[in-house]
This record gives structure tokens, sequence and C-alpha cells, in this order.
């Protein structure tokens, strides 16, 4: 390889590993308790889990196409409802019109034509329920998590009234 090519080629790495380390400390920054995993994870390098029982527990990936994956479970339905309401509004799946915050148990999918993005959500009969966002932006997958943090904090000030 000619020296000018493969110097043009280690900068693109260069910078491809500092998006990497962007995008990690960005899906932290809206979702305390996140933290990396060491390779090998499974699924794609960077990963990240969270493990928060009553709140959420799963893993936050940045894929080689610079695409995240959030797969969160164990989040309390109303709360998940609320996040996707502030986020989506309430008719987003046709077979939840008022959202999944009062939804039945069952399975919910939304693809974006647009973005390829694919969505499931699971309600499950013990008032929990799960979310994977695949093949999201980095900034979608942030406001998801930002706004599921806040709903959380929300949710448990709640709980916490007299």
């Amino acid at each position: 390889m000619q020296p000018h090519t493969r110097g043009a080629l280690e900068n693109c790495h260069t910078a491809w590993t500092a998006q990497q380390d962007a995008a990690l400390i960005a899906f932290a920054a809206a979702f305390p308790g996140l933290e990396r995993m060491d390779p090998p994870t499974g699924c794609c390098d960077p990963r990240m889990k969270v493990g928060r029982p009553g709140e959420a527990t799963g893993f936050v990936c940045f894929d080689d196409h610079g695409r995240a994956t959030v797969d969160f479970a164990g989040i309390p339905q109303i709360t998940l409802g609320s996040t996707l309401e502030v986020i989506f509004g309430c008719n987003w799946f046709d077979e939840g019109p008022e959202g999944i915050g009062a939804a039945p148990p069952g399975t919910y999918n939304w693809d974006d034509d647009a973005t390829y993005a694919e969505f499931e959500i699971k309600v499950e009969t013990d008032a929990t329920a799960s979310i994977c966002m695949s093949y999201v932006t980095v900034e979608d997958a942030v406001v998801l998590l930002d706004e599921l943090q806040h709903q959380l904090v929300e949710h448990s000030a709640r709980a916490e009234e007299p």
C-alpha cells in the first residue's frame, strides 16, 4: 500500500474509533449505569450492559455501520409507555392505540421504512416490558435512553409520594 494511502486509512480508523468512543460516552450520559463490556461481547463491539433490577437490564451496542441497538427488559410497563408516548405519541402501534402503557400483554412491532430501524416491544403479564430498537441512529438511541432515565426517576418519585 502506498504510504499516503496507508496514512489516510489510519486516519479513517482513528476517526472511527473516536466516533465509537463518543457514542458510548453519549449512551452512558443518557442512561447512568451502562458499563462497557470487554470483547468478545457476543454481539457487535463496542457493547455496553446495564443491570438495574426493577428498572432495566440489557445492553446497548454500536455496530460496524454506525447504528445502535438498545435491548432492555424488565422495565415497568407504565414507565416504558410514558417514555414512548413522550417521544412518539400515543398511537404508535396499531395494536395498542392507547399506548404501550395501557397495552395488553403481547408483542408490538414497528419498522421504519425510511431508516430501516426496527422496534419490538414486549408487554409481559407482570406489568413489565422490554424494548429492542435495532439499527437506529446514535441520536435516536440517546433520546430513548435519556427519556427512559427521566421517566424512571419520575416513576420512582411518584411511588415514594405519600
